[in-house]
């Protein structure tokens, strides 16, 4: 149960992340081709519009993670008080490596996705969206 939901908090975060960050870039496609008309290459765009987040989810990531296993080490003992068990609640540090390294990997990921969606935005956006 531990593993399945673990799993599917990775797989939450991947489709969040990438839903939010799709949205951005849809609501930023009149931008994105008028940039491409300029002469911008991808690179750059991708710089703009893509790693701008990166700080954003390093730094959240950071310091989200011991938040949230301080959190749950508190709530644990108040859910289950009616059971009498014990549980190892320690987390080795080089778990707290392997989750930041992993968010980090499945931004990766995400941005390289991203990026291909980032290529279909055509410069002829611009004269679709002429009021």
């Amino acid at each position: 149960m531990v593993y399945m939901l673990t799993t599917m908090s990775a797989l939450i975060f991947c489709v969040v992340m990438y839903l939010m960050m799709k949205v951005m870039i849809d609501r930023s496609g009149f931008g994105i081709s008028l940039i491409k008309i300029f002469g911008y290459r991808t690179g750059e765009i991708r710089k703009l519009y893509l790693n701008s987040n990166f700080g954003i989810v390093a730094v959240g990531a950071l310091i989200c993670i011991p938040l949230s296993k301080i959190v749950m080490d508190s709530l644990y003992p108040l859910m289950v008080s009616n059971i009498a068990s014990g549980m190892n609640l320690y987390f080795p540090p080089i778990l707290y490596i392997g989750l930041y390294v992993s968010i980090l990997l499945l931004y990766a990921v995400i941005n390289f996705f991203l990026v291909r969606r980032l290529n279909k935005i055509t410069p002829a956006e611009v004269l679709k969206n002429r009021e």
